[in-house]
């Protein structure tokens, strides 16, 4: 207890006092480990350095899209946590936008930094059935008699939203499913904002056999109901530096294997930031995190042979939602080489995508005009309501994202796109469906 004691007050000392904010629990979660399973930092530290490996040898498939099956676990004390499906979609429209660097904001990248910007090729769709083979929506929902799963000051209580024991959701199988959490990470105390964290790989060579933090019900990403959506209502205040849905970005960037940009130095034990580095080339030195801000003009480290500021864009620092922009080369090669070395199961396509198709069929929506100059009307049998709306390419690439409140039986959209055929894909409860336009 005592070692905990110290990691973790190493923790609020070091974050929680100087800011009320500790955007992602991470590299925190794996000292509490190391401390209760002594050489399990520097197994992820081993597991790191081959897929860095890995990746320098250029073995990733570049050119595949590798599509990763998604169950969202809402667990929820009041109504306020029980967020609406909405939420969840826009989630994954925000994943698919920017890990395939389809994101608008693209063009708010600095010079210096486009030539290293990368799409990942990596997308995620909800789950259209669950491990024993019944269709699902991809979304789980259930009530917790407890207040919120936030950690106690000497750091238990991580992962008791993981366990239906402790009042909180089982994962379905990890091998096959990115699991979700998201719940209440803060409760009442003010002083620690906790918005996620995530463990990286546990299955990829080298890992320690048996250690706690290598139990397959423990992998996946837990995030906090009020910053997880793009565009959620509830992340306001101080949770609106989170208000866009990157939270979970930057977490899944940490369960498919990368680290913080600025490589997590602990100043408070002396630590230059400037040494300490996040493993990968193409992300330039930081002395410490961006703190919550988009201040372009920090420059903490001088880098050689060219000296440029902090990547303070880069999803995986501690920006603003609104500054955040890119994954690099290095980091696309990172992720998709844990997707072929440490998690091939959860791209293998066993796992069907969500779907409405048991109660309606594409030949039951009306799309017209179709083909269409840019405005489209769609239709609908009446017993069908849509949460959502999405616009494809042919490749199945998100493009636009359509939210709406309640469609019943008929909406108008601008596609507002270049010539071309698309996929309309609509989205509720059960799932989505498919509608082919052609736009000229």
């Amino acid at each position: 207890m005592k070692i905990r004691l110290t990691v973790f007050a190493l923790l609020l000392a070091t974050t929680s006092f100087s800011q009320s904010i500790h955007r992602c629990a991470t590299v925190n979660a794996i000292q509490l480990r190391d401390a209760e399973t002594p050489g399990y930092a520097s197994a992820v530290n081993r597991t790191f350095e081959k897929a860095k490996e890995i990746a320098t040898r250029k073995e990733t498939n570049a050119g595949v899209v590798y599509q990763v099956p998604v169950v969202v676990h809402i667990v929820y004390n009041s109504p306020e946590e029980n967020i609406p499906n909405g939420l969840v979609y826009a989630q994954i429209a925000r994943l698919n936008r920017d890990y395939r660097k389809m994101n608008a904001d693209t063009t708010d990248t600095r010079t210096e930094f486009k030539p290293v910007a990368a799409d990942a090729e990596i997308e995620f769709y909800l789950a259209g059935t669950d491990p024993d083979g019944n269709p699902t929506g991809g979304i789980t929902r259930t009530q917790t008699s407890r207040a919120d799963f936030a950690p106690d000051f000497f750091g238990n209580g991580l992962d008791d939203v993981k366990q239906s024991s402790l009042e909180g959701v089982d994962s379905w199988d990890t091998d096959n499913y990115l699991n979700i959490w998201v719940c209440d990470l803060v409760g009442g105390n003010p002083l620690f904002q906790l918005f996620g964290f995530a463990y990286p790989p546990a299955t990829a060579p080298n890992w320690p056999a048996g250690s706690a933090a290598t139990s397959p019900e423990l992998e996946g990403v837990v995030i906090h109901y009020e910053v997880f959506g793009d565009g959620n209502p509830l992340a306001t205040g101080a949770l609106s530096v989170s208000d866009k849905g990157r939270t979970a970005v930057h977490e899944i960037g940490h369960y498919l294997g990368l680290r913080h940009i600025w490589g997590d130095a602990n100043v408070f034990l002396g630590e230059d930031g400037c040494t300490v580095d996040d493993g990968i080339d193409d992300t330039p030195n930081a002395a410490d995190n961006a703190a919550q801000v988009c201040n372009f003009n920090k420059n903490t480290c001088t880098d050689t042979p060219t000296d440029v500021p902090d990547m303070i864009e880069n999803y995986m620092d501690y920006a603003q939602d609104q500054c955040m922009n890119l994954f690099t080369q290095g980091q696309v090669d990172i992720m998709r080489s844990m997707l072929e070395t440490a998690r091939t199961e959860l791209v293998d396509g066993s796992v069907a995508p969500s779907s409405i198709d048991e109660r309606v069929s594409a030949d039951q929506i009306a799309v017209f005009p179709n083909p269409a100059k840019d405005v489209v009307q769609i239709q609908l049998p009446t017993e069908i309501e849509v949460e959502n709306i999405l616009l494809l390419d042919i490749n199945g690439r998100t493009i636009r994202f359509f939210p709406i409140n309640r469609f019943i039986q008929s909406t108008v959209v601008n596609l507002d796109v270049p010539a071309g055929s698309y996929l309309l894909q609509l989205q509720n409860a059960e799932g989505l469906v498919n509608k082919r336009v052609v736009v000229y």
